[in-house]
């Protein structure tokens, strides 16, 4: 069966729809209820959305359903569909911080490209807890230093000069995170220059050096 955008299939009691397809990657939608159109947005390469359809049925327009599902099973849908992507971001960072110590690089990208599609702020506890772990090794924690970021921006930057100072205490160089930290600097430079001089006023600030670097980014 060749794959079309807008087709919908059925999987279980979900519906999945294709929003895009492109040469490399396809947007789908899942939902509980085609007709109320209430679902989330998800994004695959279209190795993994076959995988994905595996089982499922294509449905032709006279099959949909057409009514619109309860409100109450809608919000009940979105809280479980909340809680699996939460479960699946967590994975992701797993398998960063545990195969980038075994050395399958290959593992450790793919789940970071799908994080990178999917965070949002939502999901700042569970990356601040990914970057101050102590299995991070100075790769994994330059891929997700730059999630948070990406995600936190300014309001992280302590946390983000700690990650700095643990990879400076290992004897790495930081590339990868200092770029993160400067393109963050040049993004947000009046609440990074607020932030950075606030903690350089402030007492026993650890990473003085490294703030007043990042500073230098600032326009």
């Amino acid at each position: 069966m060749k794959l079309e955008q807008g087709q919908i299939w059925k999987q279980g009691e979900n519906y999945i729809r294709i929003v895009e397809w492109a040469r490399l990657s396809i947007e789908y939608k899942v939902m509980k209820d085609p007709i109320s159109k209430v679902g989330t947005m998800h994004k695959a390469t279209k190795k993994e959305f076959c995988r994905l359809l595996k089982g499922a049925v294509l449905l032709k327009p006279e099959d949909l359903p057409s009514a619109e599902a309860p409100a109450e099973e809608e919000e009940e849908f979105s809280a479980e569909l909340e809680k699996a992507i939460s479960q699946s971001i967590a994975a992701d960072l797993r398998c960063i911080l545990d195969e980038a110590n075994d050395g399958d690089s290959d593992l450790v990208l793919e789940a970071h490209a799908r994080l990178k599609d999917v965070v949002s702020t939502t999901d700042l506890p569970l990356l601040l807890d990914a970057l101050k772990s102590p299995d991070n090794n100075f790769w994994s924690r330059e891929l997700i230093g730059e999630l948070v970021a990406k995600t936190g921006g300014s309001d992280c930057l302590a946390d983000l000069l700690e990650a700095l100072a643990a990879g400076v205490a290992e004897g790495h160089d930081n590339d990868g995170l200092q770029s993160s930290l400067i393109m963050l600097a040049k993004g947000e430079p009046v609440e990074c220059r607020r932030k950075l001089s606030e903690m350089l006023a402030g007492p026993n600030f650890k990473n003085q050096e490294a703030a007043e670097w990042l500073l230098t980014f600032i326009p």
